[in-house]
């Protein structure tokens, strides 16, 4: 639809390289090759050159002047947009924590249904624990990739929602808040209360 083509006053060879770029970028959000991009990311940029003793030296910003790492912060921006959840104020962590469950129930009740392989068996709805599976998602994938992000952008903000929203995690698991029924209580009781806080505390460390 031409109204809506973005890119249609783009020469052929901007096209192309526009393009590419898009791309490379969904396709860094496969969580199959999460911990390479990682790796790479942490090599080049959250790694400082023991010869750089003064600070905001030069050295440090070296790196950005290669194409291939420009590609690096990208993917990695881009893989952090995919998965910020965890890094969202409580009330809006929880709500799409609760979504995304609901949505793979639903993946796997079909898949059941069907007759078909089981694609993610955690996401049984009659025994996952959304709490638990919060969990494992920030220590499996967020934390690590969070840190290293912050320490390129320097948004603590994004640590200290994340780290609170683990508290809280591990408290709604330690009540028995398991189930999406649970969960949707507490958005309409706790989560919801006026004395709740929807800020980060300023007593909580960002590091």
């Amino acid at each position: 639809d031409e109204r809506v083509n973005i890119f249609k006053n783009l020469d052929r060879e901007t096209y192309k390289i526009a393009r590419s770029n898009v791309i490379d970028m969904i396709l860094a959000t496969e969580m199959t090759k999460h911990f390479e991009h990682l790796a790479k990311f942490v090599n080049v940029f959250c790694t400082r050159s023991s010869s750089s003793d003064v600070e905001g030296d030069v050295t440090d910003y070296v790196p950005l002047s290669l194409p291939e790492n420009v590609t690096l912060v990208k993917r990695m921006m881009i893989k952090c947009s995919d998965v910020s959840n965890p890094t969202r104020p409580l009330r809006l962590c929880v709500e799409w924590s609760r979504r995304i469950a609901e949505e793979y129930f639903q993946q796997t009740d079909e898949e059941k249904a069907r007759g078909l392989p089981v694609v993610m068996p955690m996401f049984d709805r009659h025994t996952c624990s959304i709490p638990k599976s919060q969990i494992g998602f920030v220590d499996y994938i967020i934390n690590d990739m969070f840190e290293a992000w912050n320490a390129f952008i320097d948004m603590p903000e994004l640590l200290t929602y994340m780290r609170q929203n683990y508290i809280r995690w591990k408290e709604f698991d330690e009540q028995g808040h398991t189930t999406l029924a649970d969960i949707q209580k507490l958005q309409t009781t706790v989560l919801m209360s006026p004395i709740f806080p929807s800020k980060p505390s300023s007593n909580t460390k960002s590091d």
